[in-house]
């Protein structure tokens, strides 16, 4: 195929995922849908910072290809490099039954990439003095000294819905540490229901009843739900806040995400992405049955493990902000030391990964680190970062190319992830 026959895919491949609602950019532009503007992160030609226009255009075309196979609904990617904003693109359908367009604007239900937002904030309070990696949590939280035990080395975790029998179990060696839960190796990986009108304060207490799945510090075990809602209720006692006005005041408003919260108004609601599913054995697209909080209901429960909901543009623009050595607007939200610290690998090599072995990589706070590019699962570069949600959303900062970038999906995907991952990286020239 020749370049023009290329480039009229790609083209042809835009128009498809956005609908006729928006036009496809020209070449040798930034792949901006119309009238979108982000403070701070003006747009410009790709070339013009070292990427192809035609290697972003394959975006468009990657993400139409997942969509017609069934495997999305829609979805927004967002790429800037050297704080310049050169693709912001919405693909697919806002809400598949209704066959509406997706909306630039579009809010997504973030789940666990709420936990590198959990981590500047801890960074900050780290940075007041009011907190450090090496505490005990019982220093804050008197009631999670100690726990019901430890499960005994090569002890295999119990059946769903099940709990480790008391001869399956050995004492606490020692306590969790701030540094333990925030890089996912405390062994707190277990899940207390929560009673309705939960706060953070007389939920994190209720932990203590929970054994570890293993000894604190002596392996990487993901706490989905657990250690960082812990860390959370830890800055509220710092900081004197609770939890969501903590992170408005002091995080989103600064960087200017002005549609990241955990309660969102009526007005946020109506452009909360429709996530859909397969039935088990179909390819059909179904809303999932109502299941425990609706997503985007009204809470009390701040969680800082998988609470938030937010859009691509306010994710860009915390991605630019870490980039950027913790700057942004002339507001520095972080310290670069403290961006440092977040972003280098804290656990030698005892980070696995959530479905196995991760070469090449490390853990800082709530982030993944790559250490050893060639040999990693990744499209990144040595020393770049970030974390992704369980409905498909994932962004990531690269220091080495001065690049950010996000992808919104709710259903998750690994396929579309590691295809955005890897058309991004292929589309750099310089």
């Amino acid at each position: 195929m020749n370049h023009s026959s290329l480039l009229a895919m790609d083209r042809r491949a835009l128009l498809l995922s956005l609908g006729a609602a928006v036009s496809a950019p020209g070449l040798g532009r930034a792949q901006v849908v119309g009238g979108m503007s982000i403070p701070g992160l003006p747009t410009a030609a790709p070339e013009s910072v070292g990427l192809s226009t035609a290697g972003l255009a394959r975006i468009n075309a990657m993400m139409a290809d997942h969509i017609a196979g069934k495997q999305i609904t829609g979805g927004v990617t967002a790429v800037a490099r050297r704080n310049k904003l050169v693709h912001f693109q919405a693909h697919g359908t806002f809400d598949e039954g209704a066959k509406t367009p997706m909306r630039p604007d579009a809010l997504f239900v973030m789940m666990s990439s709420t936990k590198p937002v959990t981590a500047v904030a801890l960074l900050q309070q780290m940075e007041a003095g009011k907190v450090a990696l090496s505490d005990p949590i019982s220093k804050f939280i008197p009631e999670l000294k100690t726990f019901r035990g430890a499960a005994k080395p090569g002890t295999p975790p119990p059946p769903r819905g099940q709990t480790y029998t008391d001869d399956q179990l050995e004492p606490q060696a020692r306590e969790i540490t701030i540094k333990d839960l925030a890089t996912h190796t405390s062994g707190l990986n277990g899940f207390v229901p929560h009673r309705p009108g939960d706060t953070l304060a007389n939920y994190v207490p209720r932990l203590a009843a929970l054994p570890l799945d293993f000894q604190p510090g002596s392996r990487w075990g993901y706490s989905g739900a657990t250690g960082p809602d812990v860390l959370a209720r830890v800055v509220e006692i710092c900081s004197g806040q609770p939890y969501d006005q903590y992170l408005k005041q002091n995080i989103f408003d600064p960087i200017g995400m002005k549609d990241t919260v955990h309660n969102l108004t009526p007005a946020q609601a109506a452009r909360l992405t429709r996530r859909y599913v397969h039935p088990e054995g179909s390819t059909d697209w179904v809303l999932p049955p109502a299941t425990g909080r609706v997503m985007g209901a009204p809470t009390t429960y701040f969680a800082g493990a998988y609470g938030l909901n937010s859009t691509a543009r306010d994710y860009l623009l915390f991605e630019t902000m870490l980039l950027n050595k913790g700057m942004i607007h002339g507001k520095q939200v972080l310290k670069p030391e403290s961006v440092a610290l977040m972003s280098s690998n804290l656990i030698g090599d005892l980070y696995k990964g959530i479905r196995g072995t991760t070469k090449g990589t490390g853990f800082g706070l709530q982030v993944r680190v790559v250490t050893d590019a060639p040999i990693s699962d990744s499209h990144r570069s040595n020393g770049a970062f970030g974390w992704g949600g369980a409905f498909g959303t994932v962004s990531w900062t690269d220091p080495a190319e001065q690049l950010v970038a996000v992808i919104m999906i709710q259903q998750p995907v690994e396929a579309v992830q590691r295809d955005f991952e890897r058309t991004v990286r292929q589309a750099i020239t310089a």
